[in-house]
């Protein structure tokens, strides 16, 4: 009975040493996870507060008043708050594509983006192109509600994507298509909107702009290598 007893201490005591060891491992798995987790938020939020920092020096080094600024860098810290709301929503970290675009047209036409087509394949961006797209689209819709006259019936919005190539010259190609917004050549100078649209395509992403100023409308097109947006 004795020697039976010993020998039951004996493996319950190996056991719970086991038992010890597992969750020792299990929590120091954790909490490097966790500290993994932290240090990748740190980034986030740095490489955030440095984006929100420049587009305010920006956003007031072109702005008359303070007024102008005020609403533009809303508008603007509204379009980074709504693209970040769509990665939230995915354990992956990632957004649709037309989800985005949708979010944009709708903050800023209202129930009139309705009256947009936009068409393309279901496409999941990366937490960059997210946030890079995100305000592409909203210094597009927000130029096109001031000059294109798609928010009143006199111009429409259409906006198209595809990939073109494959392998390593798979690319992403988006239309931006004001149909009706006849300008007869290209302007001049460049504001803010165009430099911080050409910086998060041409900078961030690696991708190029054309742009088009023909009879029918005003077309832009981005290409985007789709190892940038995956």
């Amino acid at each position: 009975v004795l020697a039976a007893s010993l020998a039951a201490g004996a493996r319950w005591q190996h056991k719970a040493v086991e038992t010890a060891v597992a969750l020792h491992e299990t929590t120091r798995g954790s909490l490097e996870d966790k500290e993994l987790l932290v240090q990748e938020m740190r980034h986030r939020i740095k490489n955030s507060i440095s984006r929100m920092m420049a587009i305010a020096r920006q956003t007031a080094s072109s702005s008359d008043t303070l007024d102008d600024f005020s609403k533009s860098f809303s508008a603007r810290m509204n379009a980074m708050a709504n693209a970040q709301d769509l990665l939230a929503r995915s354990h992956w970290g990632r957004a649709d594509l037309a989800d985005l675009l949708k979010t944009e047209l709708g903050q800023v036409f209202g129930d009139q983006s309705e009256q947009s087509h936009v068409d393309g394949p279901k496409i999941n961006l990366n937490e960059r192109a997210t946030q890079a797209l995100g305000l592409v689209f909203h210094e597009l819709a927000t130029n096109a509600l001031k000059y294109s006259g798609v928010a009143d019936g006199r111009a429409a919005l259409d906006v198209n994507w595809r990939y073109e190539g494959k392998g390593a010259k798979r690319a992403l190609v988006l239309v931006w298509s004001e149909l009706g917004n006849v300008v007869e050549t290209e302007p001049e100078g460049k504001g803010f909107g165009t430099r911080l649209v050409e910086a998060s395509v041409r900078g961030e992403l690696g991708g190029s702009i054309e742009r088009d100023f023909g009879a029918n409308g005003m077309t832009v097109t981005f290409t985007i290598p789709a190892k940038s947006i995956n």
